[in-house]
């Protein structure tokens, strides 16, 4: 009887260590995700990734890497976490540098925008100014004409008729 509880008690631990596998293995496919999504920097943790931490998000305890069941699992996300810290920004220090040299980029792209948008109102400003000069230009070419006008149909009035010409055989 002790084989047969010694056996299902291997199985559990079997089991147990697959589960534990398989949750690290997607808590580092999420951190993969999540570093892609934010341009190569672990959102987390002040972007500090180390083994600690993939067992955080696994959901399990930081030991558990240490046990003798776990030694070659240990192992790989010791090699995972090295190759991305060769790729990717890891850690407070690259972090805070990387955040550094965005905020210097969208910084230049502000400050690049706001002289666009600057010399956009004062071209704005410009069309607005001329516009209303033309605008001016007509308002005194229509009253001309309206003058102009009126004094065609008062010349047009008068008393005075056009001689027609006379044939020279009555």
């Amino acid at each position: 009887m002790t084989n047969k509880y010694k056996d299902a008690a291997l199985a559990r631990g079997k089991e147990r260590t697959a589960e534990i596998e398989h949750k690290v293995l997607a808590a580092m496919d999420n951190i993969m995700v999540e570093i892609k999504a934010n341009d190569g920097i672990y959102p987390y943790n002040g972007g500090a990734l180390s083994k600690n931490e993939v067992a955080r998000r696994a959901g399990i305890g930081k030991s558990t890497f240490f046990s003798p069941k776990q030694v070659e699992l240990s192992f790989r996300v010791d090699l995972w976490l090295d190759a991305i810290k060769k790729k990717e920004a890891v850690g407070r220090i690259r972090v805070r540098r990387t955040y550094a040299e965005r905020i210097e980029v969208w910084k230049a792209k502000y400050q690049a925008l706001e002289n666009s948008h600057i010399k956009t109102e004062l071209d704005l400003q410009s069309a607005q100014a001329e516009l209303e000069e033309e605008l001016t230009l007509v308002a005194n070419l229509k009253a001309q004409n309206a003058v102009l006008l009126e004094q065609l149909r008062k010349a047009g009035a008068s008393k005075v008729t056009s001689i027609t010409k006379r044939s020279e055989h009555p």
